[in-house]
């Protein structure tokens, strides 16, 4: 079968930097914090599930059922890792009540989706909201308290900056990927290419934190 190029760069694109980070988190695992072997998690279900995706996608099969269980793997892991660099003692209680609260909402919203035909992302962003004001909490503490003496070594400044970035232009593709689908195979893809950039930078971010994350 032929590929247009999108396509191509679509199933290409972020495969370098989500290899990387897997690599790198693999090495890196016994040294670093709790909350960075937490991402190291989420780098490995992350990987596990782009080769599932990719290799459903060869053979013609759908692979929208992996975005729901994705999209709740992801979102706890980062609320836990944020509990522990954060160590604020609200998150740290909460934090099962608010990954049980958007499990449960992913799954009402899969069951009572109209159609399986196209990506529900209405979960995709309240996960990208939740992220979002995760970070922005990082970022204030950081800049409030003023503990960190060279910022460009911190781990969590480099994840932070990419699921910042990574979230916040991904919005604009959950909101309108359907309506896009509809209108336009060809712009559809484009949108995911900016997409698939963005999650290439979201993992070279990833993958430089581990790297500099000095020993426990």
């Amino acid at each position: 079968m032929v590929y247009t190029l999108e396509q191509i760069i679509v199933f290409l694109a972020s495969l370098p930097a989500v290899l990387a980070a897997t690599f790198v988190g693999a090495v890196r695992f016994r040294y670093v914090t709790p909350a960075l072997r937490t991402l190291c998690l989420l780098i490995s279900f992350a990987f596990l599930t782009e080769i599932v995706s990719r290799a459903m996608w060869l053979t013609k099969t759908s692979n929208l059922f992996l975005w729901p269980v994705y999209t709740s793997v992801e979102f706890g892991l980062l609320i836990w890792m944020y509990s522990l660099n954060l160590g604020s003692a609200v998150l740290v209680q909460f934090r099962i009540w608010l990954i049980v609260a958007f499990v449960s909402t992913v799954v009402g919203l899969e069951f009572f989706s109209p159609t399986h035909l196209l990506i529900s992302n209405a979960a995709r962003l309240i996960e990208s909201v939740g992220v979002i004001i995760l970070t922005l909490v990082f970022f204030y503490r950081t800049f409030q308290e003023l503990i960190v003496r060279r910022l460009e070594r911190e781990p969590m400044f480099w994840v932070s900056s990419g699921l910042l970035l990574f979230f916040s232009g991904n919005l604009f593709v959950f909101i309108f990927a359907n309506f896009v689908l509809n209108y336009s195979q060809k712009l559809n893809y484009q949108l995911w290419i900016v997409h698939a950039v963005l999650n290439a930078f979201l993992y070279s971010a990833y993958t430089y934190a581990l790297w500099i994350s000095p020993k426990k």
